[in-house]
């Protein structure tokens, strides 16, 4: 047949000279097989709708020659794992050709061993593989193109190799798990997904399995405890489930107590903090320290705080906080705040070891951080030359703008608690009250949170009697009062109003005092005792002219217009909102006292029947108290509405519900005197 050859041939060879025998074999096993290589999938599997919808999306999407592929992270314990397989198992039949799982074991097996699995599972003989790295993933490349494969590599250390192993195939979807972010890939197409712990709610739902639910229906606020302690891993849930399932004449309440236990927790939980373990130690001596600090305090710090706590600078702060945070050990919130997951939490301040006293210091920092902050933050929100009993230094510039101190008060209001409560522990009193006087107050001037205010001032009462500062103490009893008579608990309020007066004319400090006799006032008025109100206020005013305070003399002849307003004498009280615009006219810094003084001369044009007056009062006072104030706005929202429904005009629902929207929020009692008025509406 010459150099032609016409025919079906399987095996070809052209040859000038033969000396010998010619054997030609067949390639044995080199066809493509359809693995089916997924584990069973979870059992009791709950929640995770989002990232369920994300990878449902990714699958729908439209691509050419390159697979899809997704980065599921998250701490140890998280369920990552468990997430991929399941999501896989809804999606398997749309992937004909196969799926393929091989699990990195954290860095224990590589690239190399990845694809030769890959090569097996997918039919190619032992035999047929290349030795070199590089030539396995090319043959891999070769044998998933164009196909419609699902792989899914689990517990993976180097990203970047997953990267390598991409079919050059857009039917087909690449799934990882790895304790690192995959964040810094999505410029190469992964979809990074962070799973969080799961809500209680949803923690529940897993607690309450079949064999578990009548008992776990029994003792909800049991559960609820139960559910809290695991910290919302579902690695912990499953031990609790194995802990109750193992002894079945144990309650719930009696698991909480075995899990209250430190070494006990320890114990059940140990798989838990093993996988910890392994993450700290591949941590710089610095980064671990930053792990072990946050861990110590509990609370979500910002970048700036947390340089303080572990004596760095803000740039190395934030290196490390991006390290642990890569490596799913720190999250961040939507405030920039940087924090621990509970059982994390416990395992990151056993890192630091029982005798660590540096790490008073360190909180001793963090404390005096925010202090400094907090008198920045203050001084920009409410007057700065307002009554302070530890008037802090504050030098250089301020580094807010009056909006940015009070998103910043509003964003670490729960630090601020915190950094009362280690003051307290500590026993730095004069850092409680501090806070307390400081920022804590300026931010309730703002937004009410009674319950905690009010725990935060009954320990700044505390420190001051420690220390036998006088002053600090009436000062404290009177904002504590102050709180007492807003939540209609009017009997202990007068009780500590009266208190901070004795206390303040025991110590001889006639600002104080002035300032305790008003808010002792605040009481007697808020329990119709008007005409004592009167006289503490014109002391007050008196102790205020004595001492030059114009500013506080506006305030008495606002609060003694009030009075009067209650007991009737209209044109009096107009006369004192007069006096107190005057002179309140003098401090163009303070936004917030004007407003109220129009609110209460607004009320006594009610009173005298001048709606229109009192209306067009009401509207301005709105406009300026909006924009600094959400709680303060609600009042005069009220009046409003009373003035509108008086004149036969429109929108005065729609005040009343704007105000019950806010006093609710807050938790006022004067919410329901707004859903009467709705009501009788």
């Amino acid at each position: 047949m010459g150099n032609e050859n016409r025919g079906s041939a399987r095996n070809i060879v052209q040859v000038g000279a033969l000396r010998g025998d010619v054997h030609i074999h067949e390639a044995v096993g080199a066809q493509p097989v359809a693995p089916g290589e997924l584990p069973a999938a979870p059992a009791h599997f709950v929640d995770r709708d989002g990232p369920l919808a994300e990878l449902d999306e990714l699958l729908g999407e439209s691509r050419e020659g390159r697979a899809a592929w997704a980065v599921i992270s998250g701490v140890s314990g998280v369920g990552k794992s468990a997430f991929a397989v399941h999501w896989s198992h809804l999606v398997k039949r749309g992937f004909e050709d196969g799926q393929i799982v091989f699990d990195f074991r954290r860095g224990a097996r590589d690239l190399g061993d990845a694809a030769e699995h890959c090569l097996r599972s997918l039919g190619v003989e032992a035999e047929l593989i290349p030795p070199a790295t590089d030539d396995k993933v090319a043959m891999l490349r070769s044998w998933t193109q164009d196909r419609k494969l699902l792989f899914l590599f689990d517990d993976v250390v180097e990203l970047e190799d997953v990267l390598e192993l991409l079919p050059a195939s857009g039917a087909s979807v690449v799934l990882c798990t790895s304790r690192q972010d995959g964040a810094e890939l999505a410029a190469d197409g992964a979809l990074p997904i962070r799973l969080k712990p799961l809500n209680s709610g949803h923690a529940l739902d897993c607690l309450r399995r079949k064999d578990l639910r009548e008992r776990v229906d029994a003792e909800p606020d049991a559960a609820a405890e139960l559910v809290a302690r695991s910290g919302g891993l579902p690695i912990a849930l499953n031990v609790m489930i194995g802990l109750l399932a193992r002894r079945t004449s144990w309650t719930i309440a009696r698991a909480v107590r075995e899990l209250s236990e430190r070494s006990r927790r320890r114990t059940h939980f140990r798989r838990a903090f093993a996988e910890l373990d392994l993450a700290v130690e591949q941590l710089t001596r610095a980064e671990a320290r930053v792990y072990g600090l946050l861990g110590r305090v509990g609370l979500a710090l910002p970048a700036g705080a947390v340089a303080a706590l572990a004596d760095l600078t803000e740039i190395d702060a934030e290196a490390h906080l991006d390290e642990l945070h890569r490596i799913c050990l720190v999250e961040e919130n939507d405030q920039e705040q940087f924090l621990l997951h509970d059982l994390v939490t416990e395992h990151a301040a056993e890192t630091l070891g029982a005798s660590d006293a540096s790490s008073d210091d360190a909180v001793r920092r963090l404390v005096a951080w925010y202090r400094q902050q907090g008198a920045f933050a203050d001084r920009m929100v409410t007057e700065p030359s307002r009554l302070r009993v530890v008037d802090d230094e504050v030098t250089g510039e301020n580094p807010f703008t009056r909006e940015e101190a009070l998103e910043w008060l509003r964003s670490e209001r729960v630090n601020l608690l915190g950094m009362v409560r280690l003051a307290a522990e500590s026993a730095w009193h004069v850092d409680v009250i501090a806070l307390c006087d400081g920022p804590l107050w300026a931010l309730h001037n703002q937004d009410k949170h009674y319950s905690d205010t009010l725990s935060a001032l009954a320990e700044a009462v505390t420190s001051a009697v420690a220390i036998e500062d006088l002053p600090a103490e009436a000062r404290m009893r009177s904002l504590r009062g102050q709180l007492l008579v807003e939540c209609g608990e009017l009997d202990e309020a007068l009780a500590e109003c009266a208190e901070a007066v004795a206390v303040a004319e025991r110590a001889g400090h006639r600002r104080i005092l002035a300032s305790a006799l008003e808010f002792q006032g605040k009481a007697l008025h808020a329990l119709e005792r008007f005409g004592a109100a009167i006289e503490n206020f014109r002391r007050a005013r008196q102790l205020n002219a004595e001492l030059g305070r114009q500013r506080g003399m506006a305030i008495q002849d606002y609060l003694i217009g009030k009075s009067l307003s209650a007991l009737g004498r209209n044109e009096e009280a107009l006369q004192a909102f007069g006096s107190a615009t005057e002179l309140i006219a003098g401090f163009p810094g303070d936004k917030r006292t004007p407003s109220r003084i129009s609110v209460a001369a607004a009320r006594v044009h009610q009173a005298l029947g001048q709606h229109e007056q009192a209306a067009s009062q009401l509207r301005e006072a709105i406009s300026a108290t909006r924009e600094r104030s959400s709680f303060d706005v609600a009042e005069p929202l009220e009046l409003l509405a009373d003035s509108l429904t008086a004149l036969g005009r429109p929108g005065a629902r729609e005040c009343l519900e704007e105000a019950l929207e806010i006093y609710e929020q807050a938790r006022s009692p004067k919410a329901e005197r707004v859903r009467r008025k709705l009501s009788e509406g």
